[in-house]
């Protein structure tokens, strides 16, 4: 009798121990709704991340793909209320490429109907088609738009520039081959948060070289535009923030240096050591500003005491346009497609997406939007029960709003 009175009190402990250690130093970044929901989601986070972790050291399994096991195990168990069967969808193989399609039963009766790539988020080494299935499922039911999810493999077990050859095959084939999806090609959409913002731009631009039809529009949801400069203000603002627990050196170096094969330290990265003062010049210089006294004043700080004002042998790198976007020539860009830019206010990367936007503005690029809302990075993966944000509903309306405005097909 005694150890059953024993094993209550255990749980209590451990559970107590959990909360505190896991969820009780979660700090939200600034007003938003639902503050506690994002401290469980961002706890939870930092919970699974250390399980994963312990499991490495066990198993010899890398974390990051433990933890993609977790995330992708869920999607068979969640908890769709709203799913009535307006939206079909099933998985199958696109030039060896897997997707999940969407079809909407409302647009049957039309012959060819738009369609959206998309490309899911998670610094190209996290993140499937599962993870961003319902935000693909809401998308698809409030555009009239067939939606198409590229599954990418992802790094480190491939590098770049696999995962864009990957995309451009896909959106090539089902182009070439619209007949046979029963899609528009002249309503063809590009769309991706975060890594998948930065792939649906750099797909969006091979398209266009190789003379392909025109992309209707491209729809950025917090994109990660540029991997030179990591003292923007959106970094220094929210990195300590430590982010949904993801959002923080040690996992963001390696969006880096697995994508690109390199070789950065999170020390170099986010000091900007791996930067020459040429190297500053040169991002400035690519954006058609000048160097803000600001930035004068984080150039000194963080040069003065080096010895060597040198780049880091692989920075060189970073300035493709094709891994950072946002430093692409101005003839790139002043080519660029009706464009829907979606910034969070609680994010790193909330810099890339205004930096961005200016640049069109400045080239007089028609037809481009750009939208902020005070909710935090990585939102649009929670749209299932219970930890569905009001936000992430208003991005997908916004969104699918941008589409259904030029398409003209869902009433």
């Amino acid at each position: 009798m005694k150890s059953f009175r024993v094993l209550p009190v255990f749980i209590i402990v451990l559970l107590a121990v959990i909360i505190a250690r896991y969820y009780v130093p979660v700090h939200v970044p600034g007003p938003m709704g639902h503050p506690w929901k994002y401290k469980i989601v961002s706890g939870t986070f930092a919970l699974i991340l250390d399980l994963s972790r312990f499991l490495e050291s066990i198993i010899g399994i890398p974390h990051y793909t433990i933890l993609n096991t977790i995330i992708d195990s869920l999607d068979p168990f969640k908890i769709r209320p709203f799913d009535h069967g307006e939206v079909l969808y099933h998985d199958q193989y696109i030039e060896n490429v897997l997707v999940r399609m969407y079809t909407p039963k409302n647009v049957s009766h039309i012959p060819l109907s738009p369609v959206i790539i998309f490309f899911h988020g998670g610094g190209f080494y996290f993140g499937s088609i599962y993870s961003h299935d319902t935000m693909n499922y809401h998308l698809s039911m409030y555009t009239g738009a067939k939606v198409i999810a590229v599954n990418y493999r992802l790094t480190p077990s491939v590098h770049y520039p696999t995962p864009i050859e990957e995309g451009v095959k896909v959106a090539k084939y089902v182009i070439d081959n619209y007949q046979e999806f029963a899609i528009d090609p002249a309503n063809v959409f590009l769309c991706g948060d975060s890594a998948g913002g930065n792939m649906a731009v750099v797909v969006e631009r091979h398209l266009r070289r190789e003379q392909k039809p025109v992309i209707r529009g491209v729809l950025l949801l917090y994109p990660l535009l540029q991997l030179v400069h990591y003292r923007l203000s959106s970094y220094l603002t929210y990195l300590p923030y430590r982010l949904l627990s993801l959002l923080h050196e040690d996992l963001l170096v390696q969006v880096a240096n697995f994508y690109i094969n390199t070789s950065f330290t999170g020390d170099e990265l986010f000091t900007n050591q791996h930067l020459s003062l040429n190297d500053y010049k040169n991002f400035y210089s690519k954006l058609n500003l000048q160097i803000s006294d600001s930035d004068n004043d984080d150039i000194s700080k963080y040069h003065s005491s080096s010895s060597s004002k040198s780049s880091h042998p692989d920075t060189w790198k970073l300035f493709n346009e094709n891994i950072s976007p946002l430093l692409a020539d101005d003839d790139i860009l002043r080519n660029s497609p009706s464009t829907f830019i979606v910034a969070c206010t609680y994010d790193i990367l909330l810099s890339d997406a205004q930096l961005y936007f200016r640049r069109l503005q400045q080239l007089n690029v028609k037809n481009v939007i750009y939208r902020e809302y005070r909710i935090f990075h990585g939102v649009m993966t929670f749209v299932d029960f219970p930890v569905a944000f009001n936000e992430a509903f208003d991005i997908i309306n916004d969104s699918a709003q941008f589409v259904v405005n030029r398409t003209a097909l869902v009433e």
